[in-house]
Order: C-alpha cells, then structure tokens, then sequence
C-alpha cells in the first residue's frame, strides 16, 4: 500500500516532522524508521481512511461485517482470494466492493472486465487485508453449493430413488444446479491446491473429497440423488459413454481458471453404489521448472543436469506412486527439450501434453504395449525416448538396447531406493554388463509437506533432536557437506498456519537419492557383485540418503523434522 506522506500527516491534523522535510518522494515509504513511526503513531484504519479519500474512495470497517452468501454468485470466489476483494453490498444494479489494494491494477481490469460482461456496475472501498481474508477463509464450500442443492432437490422432489443414469442426457443434465455444483467442486479444488477430487457415493449421501499435499480430507456432503447427475455430467465433460457403468473408464477435459490451463485426467470405477469418480489435477502452466524448484540440493542438482546432457544412456527414477517420478521425468524432459532433438514418449497414461514433444498413449487392449511401443519407436528417428514404466523383462531389454544404441532413455522402475533399482534390472533378464554400459543416473524419490514461507516460525533445535540430525550426516565428508549447508545445527522451522496455507503446510517438495554411475561403480556392477558390494561403494562417496537429504531440508527450513520422520525410516 503506498501513501501521500505530507497529506497523511495534514489530514491527520498533525505536524509533518522535520526529519522527514528532506525527503523529495512522498509517494513510497523510503526509510525504515518512517514505517515504525506510522505504525506506532496511527492505527491502520485511519492511514487506510486517508490513502482511500487520496485515491477518491471511501474506508470500510468489515471487521464486524456479517458475510451474505448471495453475494458470492456476482463473482467467482477464485478472484476474491486471487485480488484480496469482497462484495458487501448491492444497490440495484451497483456492488460494494472492499479491496486490499486498491493500486492493484490486474485487479481493477478484472472487476471492469467481469462486470461489462453481466451489465453490473461497482463501486470501490478500502478495506483492511485481515478482514478481507478473514471472510474469506469463513466461506466453506457447503456455503457455495447449498443454494443450488436445494434448487436441484426441489425440481426433483417426487422422485424417491436414485434416478437410474442411464436416463440422464446432456438435455436433461443442463439444469443450472447441477452444472453450478460441478463448477464451484472443481474450481474450489483447483484455488485450494488440491491434486486430486474424489466423488464417491453411499447408500445414504455423496462424499467429496480433496488431495491436498498429500492428505485426503472430505470437502462436502451431498443427498444421493445428485449422484448420478454430478457422475453424468463429468462424463460428458470427458467425452465418457454415460451408459457404461460396468467397467472402468477414462478421460480428460480441461478448463481455464485464474488465466491458466488446468487439465484433468477422469477415471471412473464402478462400485456398490454406482461408479467412484476420480479427477487427477492437472496444471498445465506452471512452464520448465528448475531441479532446485523441484528439491534437488547441492552437487546433486549438477551431476543429474550433467547426466541428462549425454549423448546416451539411462536415466532411471524409482518410488511408489504418487511420489511425484512423473513431475520430476517431465522437468527433465523439459530442460532438454530443444529444436534440434527429436523426443518421442510412451506414457499410461498421458499426465502433461508438453510442447514439442511426441507423446504416446499406450494400449494395451490392442496390443500396443511399453513393449511394442518401443520397437516402434526406433523407427521414428528419435534423439530422446521416454518409457512411462518398465514392467517387464521384455520392455527392459528393449530399454537398455535404445540405450546403448545412441539414444537418451527415460523410465521409472518400483524399487523402494535408488541402489536397488540396478539388482532390479538385473532380476529382470538384463545382463549385468549391459546394465552398468546403459544406465547414467538412478533416482529415487519422496514427497514430503512443504512449510508455509509466509508463517513458518524458527524454533531452537532441542539436544536429542541434534544428536539425531549430528548421527544420520556424520558419515558424510564434512566438506561435501558444507557444499549443501554452511549454516550451524541450533535451529529449525515448525509450522504455524495462516490465511495462505493448510495448518503451516503449503505444497509438497521430493526428497531424493541420486546414484551416478562413476567408472568404479560400473565395474561393481558389471561383476555382478551384488547390492551390498554397491551401498558400501556409495556409502564410503558421500551417497545421500533419502533420510539424509531430508535432514538437510529440515535445517534448511523447507520441511519439519515430523513430517520427514512420518515419509522415511528412522
């Protein structure tokens, strides 16, 4: 919020200090000291009031304000809690609006832009943020569908069953309740960061529930004879048969919301009380991220972009599923995706359409497998392939073939750490002497809760707490150590919890081990001398557990030392 500093103290009917004469650039706060004395000598309110009435508006106090939900239909709540601004009021065809910031000029294109279209005209107030978020924060999604439920329930209040689906068509599945309930599950999904929407019913209700870092929590209750209409109407939205209820299916659609393209991956699964709805999130343009924005720390960051700028070889992730190996596979391709390569994938399914690249979905009902794929694939003149899963032996082989024939592999493999994934292949058929000739890089990875930047709170690191993190990094060369964190061992972060995030949690962030294939390793490996032959290899060359980096990210302040006990062994 910037302020006219002379009229602030002229309206305030005070004298402009002198200390502040000298100053040429009224506009902006430009000395530390000049921001406590405001602080300490007005309240918010009135400095508030006084940069309003500069700005020509007018100052109101929402502390006390009772919400009125109607007033949520005007504009959608993703702009509200993207622009910090709430609708109060309404006078004929004008809407009080309160605004944070009223210098926001996104804010004020997006007001003028989403009026003109409903031939509604607004009026602007400053309001303080607190109150505005704290209104905010108070509206539940149950808040925003209710209105509609009712107005569903109504037109359907002589049916006493659960309408068959079957008899629902696009014609009859127009009705606004249910296309507006379908919208706000999806969109308060998306605004609330989660990666995931689960529609399940029951013999009594609908259950929705909401991924969020991680974690499935229940959003909203429904009376069950939405179910089928909330199910038909994703259907059609992904281009699914409405009347194949008997086995699984799956689609996509996308939507645009807060100026961004969100896909989402629909997987249907029938069960006792109809079919599961299951939509996987999807955020198309968060554009190339960096490894470090993915967690990767220190040397590991520089010898995983060194081994992906080889001319050929493997590259390898491993982890169960939903550790996020496709975000990191995909970050990779992105960095080296270029003009002048040719890259070619085969994926099941496909998560990100990246541009550029040549994606494939695999079908295994006809035949085209990982497997066939691949073999297909070779013929395509690539630079560049990446196989969404080795499954098999036969994938496998293929896989270390294209390998060693030139080409950049990318695949994921089922191994609880990185080491183990080369004794895997192994198992799998392929000939130790291949294995150590193909494979760059193995990675493996967790995901765990990321800590809020905006309310995370230092605390002191206890003597058992330091004993533990001293013991799980004391192996480590001290100065490879130095190359990851310089700071000392006394401190660390806890969470807090605010307006911005989920009880001090924001977002997740991987937790990884990285295995280079060094000329010694690959003649460990190409000796077949077993997987301990190997962790006493790495072990005694810095490797970093998945333990160990997260103890890093703990003292950097990333993540909190519970949440890293919960994802790794102690």
């Amino acid at each position: 919020m910037q302020f006219d500093l002379r009229r602030t103290f002229e309206s305030l009917k005070i004298d402009f200090p002198d200390k502040f004469v000298g100053i040429p650039d009224f506009d902006t706060f430009l000395e530390d000291d000049l921001k406590q004395f405001l602080a300490t000598h007005f309240t918010e309110a009135q400095l508030l009031t006084v940069n309003a009435e500069f700005l020509g508006l007018k100052y109101i106090d929402l502390s006390n304000y009772e919400l009125d939900k109607s007033m949520f239909d005007i504009l959608p709540i993703s702009v509200m809690k993207r622009y910090t601004l709430i609708p109060f009021s309404q006078d004929e065809n004008i809407i009080s609006i309160a605004i944070a910031d009223p210098n926001d000029y996104n804010a004020i294109q997006a007001l003028k832009f989403i009026f003109q279209e409903r031939s509604l005209k607004f009026e602007l107030f400053v309001s303080k943020e607190d109150d505005i978020n704290k209104l905010l924060s108070s509206v539940d999604i149950n808040d925003l569908v209710q209105e509609n439920v009712q107005e569903f329930t109504e037109k359907n209040e002589k049916s006493q069953e659960l309408p068959d689906i079957s008899d629902v068509n696009q014609e009859n599945l127009g009705t606004a309740p249910i296309i507006k309930i379908v919208s706000v599950i999806i969109k308060t999904a998306v605004v609330g960061g989660a990666s995931d929407i689960h529609i399940e019913g029951s013999d009594k209700s609908v259950r929705v529930r909401f991924r969020v870092d991680g974690v499935l929590h229940t959003s909203l209750m429904l009376p069950k004879e939405l179910y089928s209409s909330i199910v038909a109407r994703i259907k059609i939205l992904s281009n699914l048969k409405i009347d194949e209820q008997r086995k699984p299916q799956d689609g996509r659609f996308s939507i645009i919301e807060q100026d961004k393209k969100i896909d989402f991956r629909v997987s249907t699964f029938p069960t006792q009380y109809g079919e599961k709805i299951v939509l996987r999130i999807l955020d198309t343009s968060g554009g190339v991220r960096s490894l470090e924005a993915l967690g990767f720390i220190g040397p590991k960051a520089a010898d995983i972009q060194e081994a992906i700028q080889k001319p050929f070889g493997m590259i390898l992730l491993t982890g169960p599923t939903g550790s996020g190996k496709s975000t990191t596979v995909y970050t990779l391709l992105s960095q080296i995706n270029t003009e002048d390569i040719n890259i070619v994938t085969l994926e099941d399914p496909i998560e990100y359409n990246l541009f550029g690249i040549n994606q494939s979905q695999v079908r295994p009902d006809i035949d085209y497998t990982f497997a066939t794929g691949l073999r297909s694939i070779l013929r395509q003149d690539p630079d560049v392939i990446m196989v969404g899963e080795i499954r098999d032996g036969e994938t496998a082989g293929l896989a270390v073939q294209s390998a060693l024939t030139g080409h950049i592999v990318f695949s994921t493999l089922h191994t609880n750490d990185a080491p183990g994934a080369i004794p895997r292949l192994i198992y799998m058929g392929v000939e130790s002497f291949l294995v150590s000739a193909s494979v760059q890089a193995v990675i493996a990875q967790r995901l765990v809760k990321k800590l809020c930047e905006y309310c995370k709170e230092e605390v002191v690191i206890s003597e058992q707490e330091k004993k533990y993190i001293q013991d799980s990094i004391n192996k480590l060369d001290p100065i490879y150590v130095k190359q990851i964190y310089t700071g000392n061992f006394d401190k660390m972060y806890k969470p807090v919890g605010c307006l911005k995030c989920t009880n001090g949690f924001k977002g997740r962030i991987a937790i990884f081990e990285v295995v280079i294939m060094t000329e010694d390793l690959r003649f460990i490996v190409e000796q077949n001398e077993g997987e301990e032959a190997i962790m006493k290899y790495l072990y005694d060359n810095n490797y970093i557990t998945l333990k160990q980096d997260g103890i890093f990210k703990v003292l950097l302040g990333h993540i909190s030392l519970p949440e890293l006990l919960t994802t790794v062994e102690i």
